[in-house]
């Protein structure tokens, strides 16, 4: 009858007007995200930029110095030249392993050599690979911390990583605190800065891959992609790795930095 019909295109009418919407909707998400995309794009791209220019104008600088001038320097000045070319090239080779670490993550690559690791010693050895901030690092670790199941060379990536961030946002003169302990079923590993610390709105992904990259308002330039690779590392060798800002009171280490500032991550792995 009429009235039924009417009933039915008013119906027909409002769906319409949904399926309408609801296309809308999907068009400004895709909108969205297209921006979005395009904006990590341009921010990965400004990082990338950064992060490989930045040691080999370093390395050139060092390089061109000693070229044009050698003979005229003294032996310590051709010294710290040299040094200086070392660490940014040891600087560009861990950001490259960073990249192509990503890579494995990604597509599931990673395969971890499980052996005896002393962490004490693993410590030392990155501490030593810092280079020039090996002087600012304080280290506590209690002796025969014998970890039964960790990939050595995944485990001095990650410290590599935690060390080179945690000199670099702490600045020119601030400390940084590395403890190694045993506590119940695990090790633990802490790595503390006397840096800024981290926003709160910040620390839910700070393990994000390129998550910093897209801050319009971080301290040091770059993608962030070093701590993304951490978690990645960490987890493939059976542990966990944990972010806390500021760092917290800990009556175990008094040397802790000034409250309200600082990152600490923690990295825990099974006896």
């Amino acid at each position: 009858d009429a009235e039924g019909e009417r009933a039915l295109a008013a119906l027909l009418d409002q769906a319409a007007v949904a399926i309408e919407r609801a296309q809308l909707m999907e068009e400004q998400a895709l909108g969205a995200a297209r921006a979005e995309t395009e904006a990590l794009r341009t921010a990965l791209l400004t990082s990338l930029g950064h992060d490989l220019r930045t040691p080999l104008t370093a390395i050139r600088g060092a390089i061109g110095t000693l070229r044009a001038n050698g003979d005229a320097l003294s032996p310590a000045t051709r010294a710290d030249l040299l040094e200086a070319a070392e660490e940014e090239t040891q600087r560009l080779t861990r950001y490259l392993s960073n990249i192509l670490g990503m890579v494995r993550i990604e597509s599931g690559q990673i395969t971890p050599r499980r052996e005896v690791v002393d962490l004490a010693e693993a410590i030392e050895v990155a501490v030593r690979r810092a280079g020039g901030g090996a002087g600012r690092i304080a280290v506590a670790a209690a002796p025969g911390l014998l970890a039964p199941r960790l990939d050595p060379v995944l485990l001095d990536q990650v410290l590599g990583n935690l060390l080179d961030n945690a000199l670099k946002f702490s600045g020119s003169s601030g400390a940084v605190r590395v403890r190694a302990v045993r506590e119940g079923p695990e090790y633990r590993v802490a790595i503390e800065d006397d840096g800024p610390g981290i926003p709160p709105e910040d620390l839910p992904r700070v393990f994000d891959p390129f998550h910093r990259a897209l801050r319009t308002d971080r301290i040091a330039a770059g993608t962030g992609l070093g701590l993304s690779i951490c978690r990645g590392l960490v987890q493939a060798m059976g542990g966990r790795i944990l972010a806390e800002s500021p760092v917290p009171p800990d009556a175990s280490s008094p040397d802790a930095s000034p409250g309200g500032r600082g990152t600490r991550i923690t990295l825990r792995f099974p006896v």
